[in-house]
């Protein structure tokens, strides 16, 4: 029996690997917020200080092109998770939650800055995906140790 935490393998050939919707039914909140973290940041590279008031507002006069870098670096890291995720890479995940946690903390202090208490809603949802890419990356990195010494002992 497949361990659930893991989720139930599919023999494709010779090779064992999860189906994407088993991929997408054991992780649906990390899915969803790499899916908006590619949104947001192609809605900055494009549009740049219009995607963000509180952006516009904190930064001033150097938005524009800190919007657009912003969005490349936050739809990258949300690609990035994505394609760890579904295709099993922890190699390519690991950044690209990386670049989440920066562009979900960016945000958050931008937001907050520049709008005061009217970006606080946003900035605390903000600051807690910042902090669940965090985590994820601890679980992730803990776990690949946990393996690596089972592997040192044999």
């Amino acid at each position: 029996m497949a361990d659930p935490l893991i989720g139930a393998a599919t023999e494709i050939g010779e090779h064992m690997t999860h189906s994407r919707r088993e991929s997408l039914r054991l992780n649906p909140f990390g899915t969803v917020a790499a899916g908006a973290a590619v949104v947001l940041g192609a809605l900055g590279a494009v549009i740049g200080d219009g995607v963000s008031q509180g952006m516009t507002l904190s930064l001033h006069d150097t938005a524009g092109p800190v919007a657009h870098l912003w969005g490349v670096m936050f739809a990258t890291g949300g690609v990035l998770k994505i394609y760890g995720l579904y295709w099993h890479r922890t190699t390519m995940e690991i950044p690209g939650l990386w670049m989440m946690t920066g562009g979900y903390a960016f945000y958050s202090i931008t937001v907050v800055t520049g709008l005061g208490m009217h970006g606080l809603a946003a900035g605390v949802i903000s600051a807690a995906l910042t902090i669940g890419c965090l985590i994820k990356v601890r679980l992730i990195t803990r776990a690949a140790r946990h393996l690596h010494d089972l592997e040192c002992e044999e």
